[in-house]
């Protein structure tokens, strides 16, 4: 008997990367838990929030200062997100706690925490009068593809009767 839990392409951060692999012939499940993908989603989560703020510097920091400043706001950023992942944590437990989400997995909710304060970050990222406003940018049009990809699949597993 095949359970919904075996159904859902546990693993894959991005539906884009799923689909492609769907289209090439690979299977959904190919690069599941692919090293590939864990580290192009830990380099999104880290440089996004770097480049805003090594752009804030780079505006008030010349010569040298600004080298060692940006230099020293790569373990800024790591310790930043070390108290954001715990921060999530405790608010996903209180929530747990409390009844609320009994649904969702503390995976998918800690997931979904991460997602919009990536996209807080692209959002000032994409504002911002220099080159790294297309970072910003570049995030949005990710988002939207991964969100078309996701209702692509859903909606070739529902013909499929999946």
């Amino acid at each position: 008997m095949t359970t919904t839990r075996s159904k859902i392409a546990v693993g894959f951060y991005f539906s884009l990367l799923r689909l492609l692999n769907k289209i090439s012939g690979r299977g959904s499940h190919f690069s599941e838990g692919s090293f590939f993908e864990t580290c192009l989603g830990s380099l999104v989560v880290l440089l996004i929030p770097y480049f805003f703020l090594v752009d804030l510097v780079m505006n008030h920091a010349g010569g040298w200062l600004a080298f060692v400043t940006s230099t020293a706001l790569l373990v800024a950023i790591w310790i930043f997100w070390l108290v954001v992942l715990y921060s999530n944590w405790v608010m996903i437990q209180v929530a747990h706690g409390l009844g609320l989400f009994k649904g969702v997995a503390e995976r998918r909710m800690q997931d979904i925490l991460v997602g919009l304060i990536i996209t807080f970050f692209a959002r000032e990222l994409s504002i911002l009068n220099s080159w790294v406003r297309w970072i910003g940018i570049l995030w949005f049009m990710m988002v939207a593809m991964n969100l078309a990809a996701a209702f692509w699949l859903a909606l070739t597993e529902m013909r499929r009767g999946g």
